[in-house]
């Protein structure tokens, strides 16, 4: 008798070993294989299902998906920890904020550092500045330098050349005293500032500030103010050498100089400014003035942004929650007409919610890819590491991060919990990590929570009115401190200019 191996079967006819592959030749087939065989004799007329596991949760594919470009894995274990991110995680839980003197209604509506080539007697010199705007309508430009440096100032320089003030830091967190010394100081010239008749909306750089030749730095900035009965202006700040100039940019084409202005950004090559107003965003000529609406709408547009990978794509939140993204290269003349629904009907009442149900707007867009938010928009920025996610913040305190592939689902990929607002206009900042997300609140705290989680790492109050704006270092990722995410991170409020360690 022959020895039964696993797996083969014996032929007594041909005396050889076979592997079995299906049934064994003369074997009475089992019910499993002549239900198959049936099946495969008639085949299913209807269309392939998607997998179980889909059905049972849609957003498993999301989920993974997120997970893989967030957190660096497909496969997240909780039961193992990266040790470098457990030490940022403890730096943002406990960190040190100094706050400035003589900075008081100096940077409560936008701040921006740059660092610059600045030409000298002595040739070109690197400076870090720091551009301050305020709701009063002030424009200042701060010198920065490292502890060590007192006054800011280089060795061919003396503080007399200036004037000025010193802005002496005050430790404010943690309460107890804190003998460290700031890793920052500011100097405060006596001439550098400007003011402006209404209020500073926004300041962007012109131009990528760190090219990968690394051969050209920072020269001119864009500055916006909101406008007095609807004047809104822009000016092009000077950043080549001392002292600073600024000239305003007279708006022409069918840019109306009558319109208030709300944001604005710049396009990578610098030669295109966005401006969003409270009829529609527009295209403006940074050397000519000369500029253009590509989207026309009923609702301000009080945030916007180039898209980074997509030059020719702008994408708008308006007051009404929508975040739309719109092809600027569609003729002026000819903007397609869209009715896309409005987000802010609920509560209201039937016949209410029938006339407030659409709006119209003008420009070359896809309706069936436009994001809404609660309220209004407040921000709105997407990751540099993955430009397809979008982080949007509203004015009831909603802060969201979207991934813009997933558009159509209408679902955030993470929700942050805890930011307290309710009508004010506050910038939230991403570190260059891109690991921790920061924001003010109109409780007048400051928290941060991690962008791949959702967790908030900490709030503390250290300011008695909101921190309203928040930036990161010009040096970003360049500091022998690179390590410390919050090193460097700037925050304004009407109070005083702080400094987060």
């Amino acid at each position: 008798m022959r020895p039964e191996l696993p797996g083969f079967y014996f032929d007594e006819e041909k005396k050889k070993y076979f592997a079995i592959r299906g049934p064994i030749p003369g074997s009475k087939p089992s019910s499993s294989s002549s239900s198959s065989s049936r099946t495969k004799q008639k085949p299913d007329p209807k269309p392939l299902k998607e997998p179980n596991y889909q059905k049972r949760n849609k957003l498993k594919a999301l989920k993974l998906l997120c997970s893989r470009e967030l957190s660096g894995s497909v496969l997240v274990n909780k039961k193992k920890s990266n040790f470098k991110e457990e030490i940022e995680k403890t730096q943002a839980s406990n960190p040190l904020v100094w706050r400035y003197d003589s900075t008081e209604n100096l940077g409560d509506a936008a701040l921006k550092e740059f660092q610059v080539d600045i030409q000298t007697s002595q040739g070109l010199t690197r400076k870090n500045i720091l551009v301050a705007g305020s709701t009063g309508g002030c424009l200042s430009i701060l010198r920065v330098s490292k502890a060590g440096q007192v006054p800011p100032f280089d060795e061919f320089e003396t503080p007399a050349l200036y004037g000025g003030t010193e802005c002496d830091p005050v430790s404010v967190l943690p309460y107890k005293e804190n003998k460290r010394e700031a890793p920052r100081l500011i100097w405060r010239p006596a001439h550098s500032h400007l003011h402006a008749p209404s209020s500073i909306s926004s300041i962007q750089l012109i131009g990528s500030s760190y090219p990968s030749d690394n051969s050209h730095h920072i020269k001119r900035a864009l500055i916006t103010t909101l406008g007095s009965s609807g004047r809104g202006s822009v000016f092009i700040l000077s950043l080549a050498e001392e002292p600073y100039i600024v000239t305003p940019r007279s708006l022409r084409g069918n840019v109306s100089s009558e319109c208030t202005i709300w944001t604005s950004d710049c396009s990578v090559s610098g030669t295109l400014a966005a401006i969003g107003t409270n009829v529609g965003a527009a295209l403006v000529d940074l050397e000519t003035g000369a500029g253009s609406y590509f989207l026309r709408s009923e609702s301000d547009v009080l945030a916007l942004q180039f898209h980074q990978s997509k030059g020719s794509i702008v994408q708008c939140g308006l007051r009404n929650g929508a975040i739309v993204s719109v092809d600027v290269r569609e003729r002026p003349s000819r903007l397609t007409r869209h009715q896309i629904r409005s987000q802010s009907t609920s509560g209201t009442s039937q016949a209410t919610a029938r006339k407030k149900e659409w709006f119209k707007l003008k420009g070359n867009i896809n309706p069936s890819h436009v994001l809404y938010m609660p309220s209004s928009l407040t921000c709105m920025k997407t990751l540099k590491t993955y430009d397809q996610y979008l982080m949007a913040s509203s004015m009831d305190g909603t802060i969201k991060l979207y991934d813009q592939r997933m558009v159509k689902r209408g679902v955030a990929v993470q929700t942050y919990e805890g930011h307290v607002n309710s009508h004010t206009r506050i910038e939230f900042g991403i570190d260059p990590s891109e690991r921790f997300l920061m924001s003010g609140g109109e409780d007048c705290y400051t928290r941060i929570w991690s962008i791949k989680s959702g967790q908030l790492l900490s709030e503390n109050k250290f300011s008695n009115s909101v921190p309203s704006v928040v930036c990161w270092s010009a040096v970003e990722g360049q500091s022998e401190l690179k390590d410390s995410i919050v090193h460097g991170t700037w925050l304004g409020s009407r109070e005083a200019i702080f400094n987060m360690f």
